[in-house]
């Protein structure tokens, strides 16, 4: 059992510049929000050979975006090659921060109305009959290859461009304080699981990550329903998915 006195104590993981919104959102909720990046992001230097493939951007039938770094760093690179955006183009968020990114640069972005995950982009209709089309994946240098298998199994030809590099911040020693922790990847969690109080409650972004949590967990584990701000504050407050 977590002791009733730390649960107020809440560390926010995300990487530096990625945590405001959540932290505020707790911080209104009546908890103690600290921010403790797990990841720290790298950009990738655009070379010619990624520069040749933004230059055609007009080809493709949909260009996904898998997170909001994806987003900032792919879209400062096409700016400089396109004064004015391709028409005909699905620009894909993978969620709400990601879209609002999208839009920033005056992109109309479809963002998937339930689920913020690979399987809910897969859901949209403009991804369902794609032989002889072409999709360009914007994301960073590791994750999840189940949207290019899908999408190459439903005829697409999928480009996959990488824009960033994650990597795990090493030496994470938390608070006996802690009461719960905020875990939005599976790599964050490699990061943080050595300076994990044992009875700290964790906060994990699906069930994917709260599998990896509790395989090496023996604290209490709350699952969100997705790695969007609202959803990891929903699953501390009511206990997460089936709580």
């Amino acid at each position: 059992m977590i002791d009733p006195g730390r649960q107020q104590q809440v560390v926010v993981t995300r990487p530096a510049g990625q945590q405001q919104r959540l932290m505020a959102l707790l911080t209104e909720a009546g908890y103690q929000p600290l921010h403790q990046p797990a990841l720290e992001i790298e950009p990738v230097p655009v070379d010619g050979a990624m520069q040749r493939t933004l230059m055609e951007l007009d080809r493709y039938h949909a260009v996904f975006f898998a997170s909001v770094n994806a987003a900032r760093l792919a879209l400062s690179a096409m700016a400089d090659l396109w004064p004015q955006w391709p028409v005909g183009v699905h620009w894909l968020a993978v969620g709400r921060a990601t879209a609002a990114e999208l839009e920033s640069w005056h992109l109309p972005a479809t963002v998937p109305e339930d689920g913020f995950n690979s399987e809910a982009v897969l859901a949209l209709s403009c991804l369902q009959q794609l032989p002889e089309k072409q999709v360009l994946i914007c994301r960073g240098d590791s994750g999840r290859e189940l949207l290019t298998q899908t999408l190459e199994g439903r005829g697409a030809r999928v480009d996959a461009l990488a824009f960033y590099r994650r990597h795990g911040v090493s030496g994470i020693t938390l608070s006996e304080q802690t009461g719960w922790v905020m875990v939005t990847s599976v790599q964050s969690w490699q990061a943080l699981q050595p300076g994990m109080p044992e009875n700290c409650g964790v906060v994990a972004a699906g069930e994917r990550v709260a599998a990896a949590v509790q395989v090496s967990h023996s604290g209490p584990v709350r699952v969100a329903a997705s790695a969007h701000d609202d959803d990891m504050l929903t699953a501390l407050i009511t206990g997460g998915v089936g709580g």
